[in-house]
């Protein structure tokens, strides 16, 4: 059943028609994507679905049964409100209007108009009825549990009482969608969901999005995220929609075989037309040469309707895939055996808030990256990422014991907060401003980066977020630097900008370290991974998706060994033999010898799994303490953790010495005949 239909929709701004013509449908249960360039028009076409603005022509089908819950980029906050008022903000409004409702009525029926009145009596309860039907859309009586249940789903239930102001970013995008939830949607609506999200927080919207059975109309520049949860692509260029059947990658693969057939189709078509005119020309020559003879006269004009017509029926020329910027990190190749040592590196703040006092990022953590190296830096939002780099770029140098740079290496760094760049400066100010700059070099590295004409006289501070970004990835190409440190560098950039960047970084010949939530970008990019974890930092060779799996690995590691007690305990039971004399009493003896110390390794195994089991879920509520903000939660949940370590390191200690036991049991003769697994 289609949920939404879209019949010839088009929308204009100031006179530009942002959507022309559109016409899709989305049924109950598709999960699609919506990409397109920046600024193309995706979050109209949601607001338009949510009645927010009209379309300027066309008309929106929505079926009767579709509920909406719908996740702006940016969602407006009263910063003051707490949490729980602003998840109850709705229901209250129809709470507060069904008893203004019932009041109403129940003065009516006490009123001597009651029995003369019946048209009023109606239209009260017309307005009772649909204040009724309000208020149990919503979810009723049963509201203030969901709510609840809600909270704790969310991880939300200790900050219920928090003002929204007190709340990070990813902690109101998670309150955003929480709230969407709460009208029990059967189409989802989300812009750009997971902003602000740290890894792990994305890993919790990939897999919440998995689960929803509903129907999600998803905008984002998150291509793993539309990998792993998308069936459908629509894609927004030039005002008009194309729908693509799978996930993001089948899009790109079919839409680079449409392109080259039809560019392959238009080729050939014009090769046709160029015959053909040729062959008009050539009848034409002819025909003036032979003006008396009437029928090379008539070929001429048979040929020339043919042209017409081949003309008329012709293909229209492809179009050619959006500009994209075309970075070039150009250097040298570094021979520096060391590119980053650091040694002993702690980082303590002061805070006033939430809770005043002294706040640890690290203590005292080593770090060696070799010349040549490509590094993510990765941990939960609030663990420090962005303050180190900030010390490794200010503070690094070959005399620093704690930070040291190679003596050869130069530095460009890409900041988050876009903090490197002034924005006093025009486009074009920032960049000849350089070293060795000179204005040849700065336009043609600005037209590049799409920065043409009149934008290079553009303020910075005027620039969208993603022009900033991009301005600054035109900087580090001029400065031509052999060590790259990039925090966030892909933020508010559309996805053809970001396989750019992806390009040109895996073509560069230097040393990477980057700071980055896209999983896509990080596969692509590095080779080694290092985690922030208790305030240190744990090591993996590999990309991110690498780095993912071997987090699993011990648990999976703890259900082998318990698997293979349990087949052990099976053969034991099928190698019990019949009673009789002495013999059977020795093999009985031995049996009982064997369960008792089956039962030890079985009772410790338990212990192992269960404890694991607490381990991995003390891992999530950690992760999810930091991803929402709540870095004191997460510290205490750090140090219950590393108790739980040490005792399963103690357990193991335990089952391998009980498993020998067992093991020596097992391998202990019956009747003088050696027993073999």
């Amino acid at each position: 059943m289609a949920l939404v239909r879209f019949r010839n929709i088009s929308r204009e701004y100031h006179g530009r028609e942002v959507l022309k013509d559109v016409n899709f449908e989305l049924f109950a249960g598709q999960k699609i994507g919506l990409i397109g360039p920046n600024g193309s028009g995706k979050t109209t076409l949601l607001r338009i679905i949510c009645s927010l603005v009209p379309p300027t022509e066309g008309q929106v089908e929505l079926a009767g049964t579709v509920r909406i819950g719908y996740v702006p980029q940016h969602v407006e906050f009263e910063t003051e409100q707490t949490v729980f008022d602003y998840l109850m903000g709705e229901y209250q409004h129809y709470k507060a209007l069904l008893r203004e409702k019932e009041a109403a009525v129940a003065r009516f029926d006490q009123s001597s108009a009651r029995r003369s009145d019946h048209k009023g009596m109606k239209n009260l309860l017309h307005e009772y009825q649909q204040a009724r039907d309000a208020y149990d859309r919503m979810g009723g009586d049963q509201f203030e549990r969901r709510l609840q249940t809600m909270l704790d789903k969310f991880g939300l239930a200790d900050r219920a009482e928090h003002k929204i102001s007190q709340l990070s970013g990813g902690e109101q995008n998670v309150l955003s969608i929480a709230q969407a939830l709460l009208a029990e949607p059967n189409l989802l609506l989300l812009d750009e969901p997971g902003n602000h999200l740290d890894y792990q927080g994305l890993a919790w919207l990939d897999d919440f999005l998995q689960r929803f059975r509903g129907a999600v109309l998803l905008v984002s520049h998150n291509r793993y995220l539309l990998d792993r949860v998308v069936d459908g692509i629509l894609e927004l260029e030039d005002g008009r929609v194309g729908y693509y059947a799978g996930n993001y990658s089948a899009y790109r693969e079919i839409r680079r075989a449409r392109l080259r057939s039809r560019q392959a189709e238009y080729k050939a078509y014009q090769q046709r037309l160029e015959h053909l005119e040729k062959l008009v020309q050539r009848f034409a020559d002819i025909a003036q040469g032979h003006s008396h003879e009437q029928s090379w006269g008539k070929r001429l004009r048979a040929r020339r309707s043919q042209l017409r017509r081949e003309k008329a029926q012709a293909p229209q020329k492809p179009t050619p895939e959006p500009a994209k910027i075309s970075p070039d990190f150009q250097t040298d190749p570094t021979r520096a055996d060391i590119a980053l040592q650091i040694r002993n590196y702690s980082k303590v703040f002061q805070v006033k808030a939430p809770a005043p006092g002294p706040l640890q990022l690290f203590d005292n953590i080593d770090w060696d990256i070799a010349g040549g190296q490509r590094w993510a830096l990765i941990g939960p939002n609030g663990c420090g990422k962005t303050t180190l780099l900030r010390d490794i770029v200010a503070k690094g140098n070959w005399r620093n014991k704690i930070i040291r740079i190679g003596p050869s290496l130069r530095i460009g760094y890409c900041a988050q907060q876009q903090e490197v760049l002034d924005g006093e400066n025009t486009v074009f100010e920032e960049l000849v401003s350089l070293k060795d700059a000179n204005k040849e070099m700065v336009l043609g590295i600005l037209a590049r980066f799409l920065f043409r004409d009149e934008e290079v006289h553009k303020k910075i501070s005027h620039l969208s977020g993603g022009e900033r970004n991009r301005l600054q990835l035109a900087r580090l190409m001029l400065l031509k630097c052999n060590f790259l440190i990039l925090d966030e560098p892909t933020n508010h950039l559309d996805i053809p900008t970001r396989e750019a960047v992806e390009q040109a970084l895996a073509q560069f010949e230097g040393t990477i370290l980057v700071v980055s939530h896209d999983r896509y970008f990080l596969d692509k990019v590095v080779d080694h991974v290092a985690e922030v974890q208790k305030k240190r930092l744990r090591f993996y060779e590999g990309n991110f998706t690498s780095y993912w799996q071997s987090r699993k690995v011990r648990l999976e590691k703890t259900g082998a060994l318990l698997a293979r007690r349990q087949r052990e305990a099976q053969q034991a039971k099928e190698e019990k033999q019949k009673p009789g004399g002495r013999a059977w009493r020795r093999r009985k003896a031995r049996a009982a010898a064997l369960r008792k110390a089956r039962k030890a390794t079985e009772k410790i195994e338990q212990q192992i799994h269960r404890t694991e089991q607490q381990k991995e879920l003390l891992q999530q509520q950690i992760a999810q303490a930091f991803t929402v903000g709540d870095n004191e939660r997460g510290t205490e949940l750090a140090e219950k953790l590393e108790e739980l370590a040490a005792e399963i390191e103690s357990l193991y200690r335990q089952w391998e010495q009980a498993d020998k036991e067992f093991y020596n049991v097992q391998r202990s003769p019956a009747d003088g005949i050696g027993y073999d697994e």
